[in-house]
């Protein structure tokens, strides 16, 4: 048992019926331990847990603590972060204690899981861990999903009286956590994905519940995308665990090492800090699949580099880091017409396309990027059509066939919230620029039709997918004359 530093971890630990364990410990390998699952708590479930019926899918969520010592690591003497990504990096030989958890999400059965575990990096910009599993995403369709909560921010929330980690929003639940600075979190990361692994020890406690897992994928969005930028370059050439990698939302602004020695709480407001892009290092071995909305598209420019037979890129034309359902854009507060067209179901294609990628060895198609120019002295400028939409780039019927402006940038109203940026920004049509583009709603719906086909045909849009997205578009087309 690690050393506590907390005189309510005492109590906690006293007064066992209030969070209990219900499964006797078990390590996970290089002395981390699990425990679990965790049950109790003042909020009676594990924070973000899938808010539907996982039962009736055949899925379970559990959640599990593990413990051990983790270790920070470091760029070589004498190099230097550089921007092809190739980092000299060596672990530190000093560790220190951490307690955190996980989120696993899985099949009930056997028969139900396909071999892939999607280990998620949880991001931690809001001050609080984001990142869970959605009623009909491509995770329910025979993966397993597990959430780390790598970082101190996701723990701890931020420092002063508004904090709003875990421990804050069930102290009787989460009092036992411990996290020693983000400098660790790569190694925690690692450790989490090593109890969930094929390499486990399967025969004590098994948060995969006997699965038989036969590949990993490091998953992360957003600042945890940033993150695992930073692990893809300078920790997996050490310690070559996962077997593809899946950032996504990506701004390719990887984290120095350096940037976390100096204690616990970088790494969670969500800018860049003056990080400079970077890209990812070609001599991995394994796939590296990095899927972006518009938002991401100037940020990410500089660090723009080939598709490979280990690499692909994908951008989702008029999309936004963030989206909000289309009837509630004009009640969002706080910013001016967020946007409502997603990236997510390009995303479920391409996770369905990485785990093809691994187990057939059929690499995803290359796709068309999202038209844009370098400037001199200022970010790169997005080329548009006359409607004001992106050019190129992966288009989805709803922007393909549109009836609205989309732009992956927002903006804020008066006292709105400082991340309108990412919500994007919607337009709609008005009759008139409607009424010049369609005869009326048969013409709308068989243009739309077209585009579907093709997305799904193309590999960008799931064909089980395609149904639903059918039924939104001809609700909407209703608006239509004629």
């Amino acid at each position: 048992m690690m050393k506590r530093t907390n005189s309510r971890v005492l109590m906690t630990l006293i007064l066992g019926m209030c969070f209990a364990l219900l499964a006797v410990p078990g390590w996970a390998g290089q002395g981390a331990k699990l425990m679990g699952p965790v049950a109790g708590g003042s909020q009676g479930a594990p924070f973000a847990a899938p808010a539907f019926d996982l039962e009736s899918q055949g899925y379970v969520a559990e959640e599990y603590f593990l413990e051990g010592e983790a270790s920070a690591y470091r760029l070589a003497e004498g190099t230097e972060h550089t921007a092809d990504g190739r980092w000299k990096t060596e672990r530190e030989t000093a560790s220190v204690p951490y307690r955190t958890r996980i989120l696993v999400v899985r099949p009930t059965e056997e028969s139900r899981f396909n071999g892939t575990v999607v280990v998620h990096w949880q991001n931690v910009t809001a001050g609080y861990e984001l990142g869970s599993v959605a009623e009909g995403s491509e995770y329910l369709r025979g993966y397993a999903w597990v959430g780390v909560s790598a970082q101190t921010v996701g723990v701890n929330g931020f420092p002063g009286p508004d904090a709003a980690g875990l421990m804050q929003w069930d102290p009787e639940r989460y009092d036992s956590l411990e996290h020693p600075g983000d400098a660790y979190s790569y190694d925690i990361y690692t450790q989490a994905a090593r109890a969930v692994g094929r390499e486990r020890d399967a025969a004590g406690l098994d948060p995969m519940g006997g699965l038989d897992v036969e590949r990993i994928i490091a998953a992360g969005a957003s600042q945890s995308a940033g993150r695992l930028r930073t692990y893809i370059n300078g920790v997996h050439p050490v310690e070559k665990l996962f077997d593809g990698f899946m950032p996504y939302i990506d701004f390719a602004s990887p984290v120095p090492f350096a940037a976390d020695q100096g204690g616990g709480q970088q790494g969670g407001r969500g800018g860049r800090g003056g990080r400079v892009a970077s890209g990812i290092r070609t001599d991995l071995g394994v796939p590296v699949f990095v899927v972006n909305s518009e938002t991401e598209t100037p940020r990410y420019f500089p660090a723009r580099q080939a598709d490979t037979d280990t690499y692909r890129f994908w951008e989702v034309s008029g999309t936004s880091h963030v989206s909000v359902a289309r009837a509630a854009a004009a009640t969002t507060q706080g910013m001016d017409h967020p946007n409502w067209l997603s990236y997510t179901p390009v995303y479920n294609a391409a996770l369905r396309h990485m785990h093809v990628w691994l187990t057939e060895g059929k690499a995803p198609p290359v796709m068309p990027l999202i038209e844009a120019k370098a400037l001199a002295g200022g970010p790169p400028e997005i080329l548009r059509d006359e409607r004001g939409n992106a050019r190129g780039g992966i288009q989805m019927p709803a922007f393909a066939v549109p009836s609205a402006e989309h732009r992956g940038s927002g903006t804020a109203v008066q006292g709105g919230s400082r991340f309108a940026f990412l919500y994007g920004y919607a337009r709609e049509f008005t009759s008139e620029e409607l009424a010049e583009l369609y005869s009326g709603r048969d013409d709308f719906l068989k243009k739309y039709d077209a585009e579907l086909a093709e997305a799904v045909a193309s590999g960008v849009l799931l064909e089980e997918e395609a149904p639903e997205m059918r039924t939104t578009a001809e609700e909407w087309s209703s608006k239509l004359a004629g």
